[in-house]
């Protein structure tokens, strides 16, 4: 059995987290009782011609899954105060 010394923990941990904060970006430090509502995130994205599939609260961030008018798959992270999207990946 190996024993993991508190050093080697600390330096994965300074590899790992920022690529983990990376991920999903850092969008406010707003409290989440001024943040938009789910329901408004929806409407804001299916005016822009998606269709929202999912959103989640995923730390400072929401992740919202939508469908674009010709059915691509779109992962974006996104502001919770302005609906904005921070960074976005599409899908085939």
């Amino acid at each position: 059995m190996k024993i993991v010394t508190v050093r080697q923990l600390s330096l994965a941990a300074l590899i790992v987290l920022p690529f983990a904060a990376h991920a999903t970006g850092t969008c406010t430090n707003e409290p989440k009782a001024k943040w938009m509502k789910e329901r408004d995130v929806t409407a804001q994205f299916e005016k822009e011609g998606y269709q929202v599939k999912r959103i989640k609260a995923e730390g400072t961030c929401y992740e919202v899954y939508a469908l674009d008018k010709n059915a691509k798959r779109h992962e974006m992270v996104v502001n919770p105060i302005d609906g904005k999207p921070v960074k976005e990946e599409a899908n085939e």
